[in-house]
């Protein structure tokens, strides 16, 4: 899916609505009152407060008996007019159309997105034409002919004129739409071939946020660039430590799809983009690059991972991350003693990665709520705050100003964030536990043209059976140990129980060749006396936790495994590898490129997690509604303007809402946000007369760049006043989008909008066109 629809706000949406209109109301009392206090005097003052009680007596006395009187008129009206004939051209284009669009050789999801494309485009734009003729020119018709005077004549209110022609409109076109969506379904279950039917669906999507983690272990925004021109997905290097990481939120039983056997499974579907550096071998060109997913928790890389971004600091970050916290605080030590003896050594973006990354693990840690860390979080933020200190120093600094940079007061505050590491070094790393779970490679095909069902799709058991590392396997170990210990499951006649080993493979689902291993070694530990019987239960004779003692053992290698296959442990997807942090619940899912010198490339959609599929009508008539929401607004915005102009410029004005709205409404949005560079207007006029490039500017002088400078960001206000009146047509677009790829249409990201932006337009134009109605003379000119 090579587009990325985000989030929507409702709240920030609502609020820019009610200033607007505000803006709106205000224009609209305040122009009128000055226009006839101006012409009238006193006696314009009396009119004004007359006109505007007679239109808010219109406005809250409304008859819907009325108003829907009225709409039956416009509807029999567009049917005078000829405006079913559109169902003509809609049938001839489904007619001939399957000769064009066909091709079996295709693959069955270009076939459905080609035929589906197509046809909500016919139904689209072949009604468009049609309603803007219509509805810019019902009213300015009606009003020449004179017709419209035998209406106001009656108890009719102009403003349910105004509404009634608004809602006949919107039911002929409604009508329209139903019979065209119905006869274009059917008309889709016929053409597309029968080996293509199984991908018509809609796929229901669940999307997550990415970020990548470079070579270095640096976190960053984005991957590499390999050269293309747009910008839309980056990449990773194959065969480094770098990783895209997708973080998928709110992952339930809800993400969970049952398989042909009953098995419950996570479904990861993707859409990378392979890229070559060399050739690599036959079976790689054929198969494709080869990728890998990780699933993992790993709080440390989210609480210390910042602190890579400085070069000074990545051996601490490293440190912290492996879980090496008393290494992480001796290097933290040597780095608060450079900075004492020679602070000058460091780079201000070494001081601003140092208080960057200690402010962002001091937030991670003091949101876990977690009392055995005591205040360390707070030590990492007062840290940051005055690392904050030093950076904003350098900066004045640099702009010539006398001042003194408190190094002495920042290493006193990294030494203490140092001791707490040594201090809480155990706490630490019971508290924040790392856990992987490599899933097996599958290949990303260059071109898409192998299965889609085996390149796209990865299906992760709920049980998860895996080689564990030695970090996972010391917790995993030490946990049911802990377990069976507390429930007195160890120990028999002062030793360990004849029936342990049988009662791991079964509880434990280790394998009998490794639950061997482990009873022996537990026995030896027994003997030699590092493990004790207390009560009945089974201690660490020095104290350490079990996991501090299995580890030794591991690292000892005194738990190799006894199986070819290794320590194989089984882990719950949903409660083992789903992290929850204040009650949001999330995955990690990490994906590697595994061929040297290949690159892999993502973007946030390129990924995510496939929930139970609905039947592709549902999707279907979501982005129906949608396409029926974008012409109703453009029914509203032509009636409105017909209200106060004739045919021919309502029908101009509409038709350029409707352009700069769908074409070019968000570059007027990325233009004012700055994410568009350029220059100005006027500015950008001057360079082209004096042939010159903005990289060199114009040859001014500085009182005519102020001028043109000052002359630009008056343009930039008007632009951003034209940018909140015209409707931005590209939301009703993003239903279709999801059709076209084979994906449900989500309400509150994609339809939702919809909806909003339409009843947005809707008020203040029903407001508008009354008021132009009701206050302009209707005599033909």
């Amino acid at each position: 899916m090579d587009f990325d629809v985000r989030p929507y706000n409702f709240t920030s949406a609502t609020t820019s609505w009610l200033i607007l209109l505000a803006i709106l109301a205000a224009l609209g009392l305040v122009l009128p009152l000055a226009s006839l206090a101006g012409r009238g005097g006193a006696a314009g003052l009396v009119d004004f407060r007359r006109g505007l009680i007679s239109y808010l007596e219109d406005l809250f006395s409304l008859s819907f008996r009325r108003i829907a009187a009225l709409a039956s008129l416009t509807l029999k009206e567009a049917v005078r007019r000829k405006a079913l004939l559109v169902f003509v051209m809609f049938a001839v284009l489904l007619m001939f159309a399957g000769w064009f669009i066909t091709d079996s050789n295709e693959r069955a999801e270009l076939q459905v997105s080609v035929h589906v494309t197509f046809l909500l485009t016919a139904i689209s734009w072949l009604l468009l034409p049609a309603l803007i003729f219509l509805s810019c020119w019902a009213l300015p018709e009606d009003i020449r002919l004179r017709s419209l005077h035998t209406v106001v004549t009656k108890p009719a209110r102009r403003m349910e004129i105004v509404i009634g022609r608004m809602a006949g409109l919107g039911v002929v076109v409604a009508i329209l739409l139903v019979v065209m969506g119905v006869i274009g379904q059917f008309w889709l279950s016929r053409r597309i071939p029968e080996n293509a039917r199984s991908a018509l669906q809609c796929r229901v999507p669940l999307f997550g946020e990415l970020y990548f983690i470079s070579s270095e272990g640096q976190p960053q925004e984005t991957g590499l660039n390999v050269g293309d021109v747009w910008a839309y997905r980056s990449h990773i290097p194959g065969n480094s430590r770098a990783r895209a990481v997708y973080v998928f939120r709110g992952v339930d039983e809800s993400a969970l799809t049952r398989n042909d056997k009953g098995e419950e499974e996570l479904l990861l579907e993707c859409r990378f983009e392979a890229f070559r550096t060399v050739k690599g071998s036959e079976s790689s060109i054929v198969k494709g690059i080869s990728a890998q997913y990780t699933l993992s928790v790993n709080p440390r890389e989210e609480a210390f991972g910042m602190l890579a971004q400085s070069e000074a600091t990545r051996a601490i970050a490293d440190a912290l991350r492996e879980g090496q916290y008393n290494t992480a605080s001796a290097e933290l030590k040597k780095l608060t003693e450079r900075i004492r003896t020679a602070p000058g050594e460091l780079r201000p973006a070494d001081y601003f990665g140092l208080h960057f990354g200690m402010f962002v693990s001091g937030t991670v840690l003091d949101n876990r709520k977690d009392a055995a860390l005591g205040n360390l979080g707070k030590l990492f933020i007062e840290a940051a705050l005055t690392g904050e200190g030093v950076t904003a120093a350098l900066q004045q600094q640099e702009r010539g100003a006398k001042v003194e940079i408190p190094y002495e007061a920042f290493a006193a505050k990294l030494d203490l964030v140092a001791d707490g590491l040594t201090e809480r070094s155990a706490v630490l790393m019971e508290t924040l536990q790392r856990m992987e779970v490599p899933l097996p490679s599958f290949n990303v095909s260059e071109y898409h043209d192998l299965d889609e069902s085996s390149t796209n799709l990865t299906r992760v058991p709920r049980r998860l059976r895996f080689v564990a590392d030695y970090e996972t396997l010391g917790r995993f170990l030490a946990a049911e140990i802990a377990r069976k210990n507390d429930a007195g499951g160890l120990l028999a006649d002062g030793g360990l129980k004849a029936s342990l080993t049988e009662e791991l493979v079964k509880e434990s689902k280790i394998s009998q060749l490794n639950a061997e291993r482990l009873v022996a070694v537990l026995g030896e530990q027994l003997t030699a006396g590092t493990l004790a019987v207390d009560a009945g239960k089974l201690k660490v004779a020095d104290g350490r936790s079990w996991y501090v003692f299995f580890d030794d053992l591991i690292r000892r290698e005194q738990l190799v495994s006894e199986d070819t296959e290794g320590w194989m442990i089984e882990k719950d997807l949903l409660q083992d590898l789903i992290q929850d942090q204040n009650g949001d619940r999330y995955l990690r899912v990490e994906v590697a490129c595994i061929n040297d010198q290949m690159y892999l490339g993502m973007a946030r959609p390129d990924l995510f997690i496939r929930k139970a599929d609905q039947p592709f009508w549902v999707g279907y008539w979501k982005a129906i509604l949608s396409i029926l929401l974008m012409l109703l607004l453009i029914i509203v915005l032509g009636v409105t303007v017909s209200c106060v102009v004739k045919g021919p410029v309502a029908l101009l004005f509409t038709l350029t809402f409707f352009i700069v709205g769908q074409f070019f409404h968000d570059f007027m949005i990325r233009k004012l946000a700055g994410v568009e560079k350029g220059t100005g207007t006027v500015e950008s006029m001057i360079l082209i007369a004096q042939h010159r490039n903005p990289e060199v500017g114009m040859d001014v002088s500085e009182a005519t760049l102020n001028v043109v400078r000052a002359a630009d960001q008056g343009l930039d206000g008007v632009l951003r006043g034209f940018s909140m009146i015209v409707p931005d047509f590209a939301v009703f677009n993003r239903a279709s989008m999801y059709v076209e790829n084979r994906f449900d249409v989500p309400f509150r990201d994609v339809l939702l909008p919809s909806v909003v932006v339409f009843f947005g337009f809707l008020i203040p134009c029903i407001l508008i066109g009354g008021a132009l109605l009701k206050f302009r003379e209707l005599e033909a000119k």
